[in-house]
């Protein structure tokens, strides 16, 4: 009785530390997939605040200018646009600077402008070049301005990052594999010599197979909802601390990194127990040792 409790007592041991070695590797790449989460809808916040002004020449008329609106809001392009009146420009100008124009030139210098943010897929200068040459042809268009040098700058950042960020991404699932996959094949190995002996009294291979993959998906799962638990409770903890990162890292954005990571965890440790298994089952007794 006391030698099954030992025996008991060590397979649990080996099942906990496999299960806790699979959960801290699956944490590991959950916190990694919730940076590139953030870390692109950060560039895309950025890419969306990119764009373009028109200013309107000083006799376009009112139905021009509702045209004008139109175009801009229907346009695919389109983040968002806003009017801004030649006497609003003016004022805000005066505030701004604290000068009186109209007392010093007798004249608004100042024409209607829209201001035109762009979505992210447009928010490179190749782009931008191509609408602002079409929106200049436009009748009543005086000026088009666009700030493409800090888009080419914020897009090479971004292609900087991804350059460093995706083999890094790869060389860490793939690290993350290897690793799962050397933790399961050490629980299947301490079971050597009963898949020998199951093999011997006539056991089918998937029979022997079926316990050990059933096992390894269970721990998959287990490792997988602690793994999210510690990831929830982490993020909650950022958002917290930081509530500006919560715009770059949302709940909903997340939502589908939790299954992931138990996915991920069932599958790996299910194939890395059909794997070692089917290992054990072509061996020799005297390769066992």
């Amino acid at each position: 009785m006391k030698k099954n409790n030992l025996t008991g007592k060590t397979i649990f041991g080996k099942q906990l530390m496999a299960t806790v070695s699979v959960m801290i590797v699956l944490l590991i790449l959950g916190l990694f997939a919730a940076i590139a989460i953030g870390a692109g809808s950060f560039s895309d916040s950025l890419k969306s605040r990119m764009g373009f002004t028109v200013v309107m020449s000083d006799d376009v008329t009112d139905e021009t200018l509702a045209t004008m609106q139109q175009l801009f809001a229907s346009a695919p392009y389109t983040n968002s646009v806003s009017y801004t009146s030649a006497e609003e420009t003016l004022s805000r100008w005066e505030k701004d600077n604290g000068e009186d124009v109209m007392e010093v030139l007798g004249v608004n210098p100042f024409g209607a402008q829209y201001e035109i943010t762009v979505t992210p897929d447009y928010a490179v200068s190749d782009s931008l070049d191509t609408i602002t040459a079409r929106v200049e042809r436009l009748d009543g268009v005086d000026e088009v301005s666009t700030t493409t040098q800090v888009v080419d700058v914020i897009n090479n950042v971004v292609d900087i990052v991804s350059m460093i960020f995706l083999p890094l991404a790869l060389a860490l699932l793939l690290v993350s594999g290897v690793l799962i996959n050397n933790t399961v094949r050490l629980t299947v190995y301490s079971s050597r010599f009963l898949i020998h002996t199951m093999k011997l009294v006539g056991a089918t291979g998937s029979f022997i197979r079926r316990p050990f993959i059933r096992t390894g998906i269970i721990n998959g799962v287990v490792a997988g909802i602690i793994a999210g638990a510690l990831l929830a409770v982490i993020v909650a903890a950022v958002h917290s601390a930081t509530p500006d990162i919560k715009a770059f890292t949302s709940w909903s954005s997340l939502a589908w990194v939790f299954p992931a990571m138990i996915v991920l965890g069932v599958a790996i440790c299910g194939v890395a127990a059909a794997l070692a298994t089917n290992k054990y089952l072509r061996l020799d007794y005297d390769e066992m040792f």
